[in-house]
């Protein structure tokens, strides 16, 4: 409370007026002592001239009273009010929200605004995701999409930092979307009082949610893409819930039923299915009772219902943009506090090609033929094959002078084809998929800059020898510092001899090169290497519990399927002897069972490594040793040896001979999944779900290296909006980064693409990605409000909480409260014309009593 006190005008008077007034007072006593008349009269008539004439004494020392109270308009008082989508959810015994509670209590003509203007200067401000001005309280909305209460504190104590503030008054339900414990600022620091006025609030809630989402994208071709969503009740009765997964469009993927209710508060439910479109989507997810469906669908049905119309497409647009972001005025058949958290837009990014990858063989094969007709059916990986068909041979040009400098393949191609005959001392390779007549004319890549535009390299069945020292550095540097994939399979030339063990191959394989121990029945190669080739070592493919774990080594969506599925598969014959896994590499497969090889402890192995995996540098790199996969095409029987008919194969499991393909499909895509292109966009929303996305690119020259001098333009169109264009700049500490920030003005789904141009005008790369902006979504993670945290904000500021059934009282009382900026004022009592009739009663009561009684 602001301080009071007494103070004298005259003190000089006080010793003068105390002697004269306790003199008159002493002869009125005595004199009505000595009188005649009944005792009590006296002694009243007695009491009333002496009150008089201490009254008068009194006034002749001027009595005042003295006190501070806050300056007329010279303290601000800032009035917040939260117009988050929040406050929309229903008071406690009311059809009224929170909101429209507290904006009867703010209208223009409101009493105890009227009070608080005479003494403060009453600022109004609405906040949401940022702190705004607004004239009249009457035309706010609770339209905004999240709670950032302690930013709106902060960046209001920065505005009227050299202003004194008397406090602040902020209506809000606490659900502040901003700030947690841990990052929570010190409330001490805002330098004013914050008065939090709490709505009347519902003691039982009733709500059923979508608390989170969460995407996982495999390379396993039949479901590739899993959605997790995390659904959740409050006060709901037992009953079956509909979770929902649909595309943008409306389209159904699927529909699970789930049992919420007092028993069962939360449930977990799983889609799996493969989009039906590479590169980014979007997909709707939705939770509610059968009972309301057409409420928390109405969206969907509207637009539809609208296709027909000229206008159809922008009804469906607002339709999408608002899906999250704003209201729903519906109402639920189940008494739902809101319907808003019902829904959620989900982003799934599978990526897209084209990628390429070079396929080099050593000789041709039927490797070559099932894994072209495999990658023919996935149009986003283009295969370039480079396969030799002919080795190198010596010429001994001494016997004959007439000896052709070409190749005797090449015999009779004419004069005109000249340029094209392959040296006789050189060997014979034929080019499949190329996009231009000159690439790979000259056989493997000679430059990084022409290897390094493959995403991966599979290497059949070929010799160390095949490549030039600088070749195999190169293909080393592709898998470290490009990050591409490198799969080597099996074959007479390949994984042999010391050659292979100290080449740059040896280094890039997730296995050993075989030592003398590992080799059972070995067999020189036909063109005299030094490989080793095993012809006894057979037997059927294994899955171990790592390759199990893996999604794109499955064909089959359970482990009992797989089982079956492995068991039926063909015996493969043609194994090359490998050493052991490095430490770092995953054996994913193994084939058959050789108890002759032992490992480094002398135990038997359970089988030969039929696949194995490491991460090199930014890449990656597998073995496949076994050198006989088409016999997997081949074969198409339930077990080993039989054949069946196609018609009597379980719906939904394809043939072994399909198997392969998939396999191959899905091997691939894991090869290139992870490469790198030159340009490279993520979007980072980590942190606060209302603050902005951080739009990163990462730019490359040809030859992979850091470019610091393009130029990057970002094109974000929300999903049904309209296109943003930005442009992002170098980032200061990381060579060859770009960024720009984006804040979302609505909720859902967001595309952006990333075009990069060099210093010479020339393109370098585009690329598209997309993130699902939640705006919204913890605005509804908690219904009640937040009462630990406005006793907390008030109690380290130094307010109150205040109910808003007592604002009243409340704003009558801030004025004497204390406040920075105060001004004294002075009451004088002695000068107050009540003192004088209280004088003129006390002797005229006195002089009535003594006529009324007939005293003297």
């Amino acid at each position: 409370m602001i301080a009071q006190e007494i103070i004298w005008g005259a003190p000089q008077w006080a010793a003068p007026a105390s002697i004269v007034a306790i003199v008159l007072a002493a002869f009125v006593v005595y004199g009505y002592v000595t009188s005649a008349g009944n005792r009590g009269v006296r002694l009243a008539a007695a009491t009333l001239k002496v009150l008089a004439i201490a009254l008068v004494a009194i006034c002749l020392v001027e009595p005042m009273k003295r006190g501070t109270r806050p300056r007329p308009r010279a303290n601000v008082l800032p009035i917040m009010v939260d117009t988050s989508q929040s406050m929309q959810v229903s008071s406690g015994g009311s059809d009224q929200s929170r909101f429209q509670d507290v904006v009867a209590k703010l209208g223009d003509d409101a009493p105890w605004l009227g009070r608080l203007g005479q003494s403060f200067d009453v600022r109004r401000y609405r906040f949401d995701r940022r702190l705004e001005n607004v004239a009249s309280f009457e035309e706010m909305a609770a339209d905004g999409t999240s709670s950032s209460l302690a930013t709106s504190l902060g960046s209001l104590a920065q505005r009227f930092r050299d202003r004194p503030v008397g406090g602040a008054i902020v209506f809000t339900d606490g659900n502040l979307t901003d700030a947690d414990s841990e990052s929570a600022p010190n409330w001490a620091e805002l330098g004013f009082p914050v008065y939090p006025v709490v709505p009347r609030l519902a003691t039982e809630l009733t709500d059923i949610r979508i608390v989170d989402v969460s995407v996982r994208t495999t390379d396993f071709e039949s479901a590739p893409t899993t959605v997790v969503i995390h659904v959740e009740s409050t006060g709901l009765p037992k009953q079956q819930a509909v979770v929902q997964l649909a595309t943008i469009e409306g389209k159904v993927i699927e529909e699970q039923t789930v049992d919420l209710g007092v028993e069962q508060d939360a449930a977990e439910v799983k889609f799996r299915f493969r989009p039906e479109q590479s590169g980014l989507g979007f997909y709707r997810a939705a939770v509610f009772s059968e009972i309301d469906r057409n409420n928390v669908l109405g969206n969907e049905s509207r637009a539809k219902g609208n296709r027909n119309d000229s206008r159809a497409s922008d009804v469906a647009s607002r339709d999408v943009k608002s899906d999250e972001a704003s209201s729903d005025d519906r109402i639920s058949a189940i008494g739902e506090a809101t319907l808003v958290n019902n829904r959620r837009l989900v982003t799934v990014d599978r990526g897209a090609g084209p990628y390429r990858v070079l396929y080099v063989a050593g000789r041709p094969n039927w490797e070559f033929k099932f894994l072209r007709r495999a990658m023919d059916a996935d149009a986003e990986i283009q295969l370039v094959g480079l396969i030799r068909i002919a080795n190198k041979e010596t010429k001994f040009s001494f016997r004959d002078r007439g000896v052709s400098e070409t190749n005797p393949l090449f015999a009779g191609l004419g004069a005109d084809e000249e340029d094209l005959a392959t040296q006789y001392d050189e060997p014979v390779i034929l080019r499949f998929g190329v996009k231009e007549s000159e690439e790979l004319s000259e056989g493997f890549p000679d430059s990084d800059e022409e290897l390094f535009s493959y995403h991966g390299v599979v290497l059949d069945d070929v010799e160390t020898s095949f490549f030039s020292q600088d070749q195999l550095l190169r293909l080393r540097r592709f898998v470290s510092a490009r990050g591409g994939g490198l799969l080597m399979l099996g074959g007479a030339e390949s994984f042999a001899g010391k050659s292979f063990a100290d080449s740059p191959l040896g280094e890039l394989s997730p296995v050993y090169a075989p030592r003398a121990s590992d080799l059972v029945a070995s067999a020189k190669s036909d063109s005299g290497g030094d490989a080793i080739f095993n012809a006894n070592d057979q037997g059927r493919v294994s899955l171990t519990r790592e390759g199990l774990l893996q999604p794109w080594m499955r064909l089959r969506d359970t482990e009992h399927a797989e089982q079956e599925r492995l068991a039926a598969m063909p015996e493969f014959r043609t194994v090359n002897p490998v050493g052991d896994v490095k430490p770092g590499a995953s054996r994913l497969a193994t084939v058959g069972s050789n108890a002759s090889t032992t490992d480094d402890r002398g135990a038997a192995r359970s089988g030969a490594t039929a696949m194995a995996v490491q991460r090199f540098g930014k890449g990656r790199t597998a073995a496949i040793p076994v050198g006989d996969l088409w016999r997997w095409s081949m074969h198409s029987g339930v077990n080993a040896g039989s054949r069946r008919n196609v018609s009597s194969v379980p719906d939904g499991h394809p043939t072994q001979s399909e198997d392969l393909g998939q396999a191959w499909r899905q091997t691939m895509r894991w090869l290139v999944g992870e490469v790198p292109g030159r340009v490279e966009l993520n979007v980072d929303v980590a942190g606060d779900p209302s603050g902005p996305a951080d739009l990163v690119v990462q730019v490359r020259d040809p030859a992979y290296l850091a470019m610091d001098n393009a130029s990057v333009e970002l094109v974000v169109t929300p999903v049904g909006g309209e296109s943003v264009t930005l442009a992002a700049t170098a980032d200061d500490t990381q060579a060859g980064v770009y960024r720009s920030e984006y804040w979302p003005r609505v909720a859902g789904g967001h595309r952006v693409v990333a075009t990069v141009t060099a210093p010479d005008g020339t393109e370098v790369g585009v690329d598209v990605s997309g993130w699902t902006s939640k705006l919204g979504v913890a605005e509804f993670e908690t219904l009640g409000a937040n009462d630990a945290f406005l006793s907390q904000l008030a109690r380290e500021t130094g307010g109150e909480v205040i109910p808003l059934d007592q604002l009243e009282s409340f704003a009558d009382s801030l004025p004497n409260r204390k406040v920075p900026v105060t001004e004294t004022w002075v009451y004088p009592i002695w000068h107050r014309t009540w003192v004088m009739l209280l004088v003129i009663g006390c002797l005229c009561g006195e002089w009535g009593l003594r006529r009324w009684k007939g005293l003297a």
